[in-house]
């Protein structure tokens, strides 16, 4: 079973992306803040993909890209973010992302692109 992480501050939003990818045959950890998210990092548990909100409390998911990018250099990165904005600002585009998805256009686009990359479906 492909393991997904969620990094959502969001408890709502994290609660439904959860439920549909585990629907869909994924099993989900959800970590709501920069700092859960570096203690993750050190129980050596390597997700099969990440979806990253950028603007999380603690340390922020642009400040820890690199460090995401680095240490699970075969880990899939989702961007989904309320800041599409970000994408250019923050120089995202220099990163090995997998797919970045706005949080306005909902989560269908991010859920099939998952599904597409994990498990050639969509």
């Amino acid at each position: 079973m492909k393991k997904i992480l969620i990094v959502e501050d969001n408890k709502f939003l994290s609660a439904i992306l959860k439920k549909r990818l585990e629907y869909d045959g994924f099993s989900v950890d959800l970590v709501e803040d920069g700092y859960a998210l570096l203690g993750y990092l050190k129980t050596g548990k390597e997700p099969d993909a990440i979806v990253l909100d950028l603007m999380i409390p603690g340390r922020s998911g642009i400040e820890l890209l690199g460090t995401l990018t680095s240490t699970w250099s075969m880990t899939k990165i989702y961007i989904f973010s309320a800041h599409p904005e970000y994408q250019e600002r923050h120089g995202l585009k220099n990163y090995d992302i997998a797919g970045y998805f706005s949080k306005s256009d909902g989560m269908d686009k991010l859920i099939d692109a998952i599904k597409e990359d994990l498990e050639g479906r969509a």
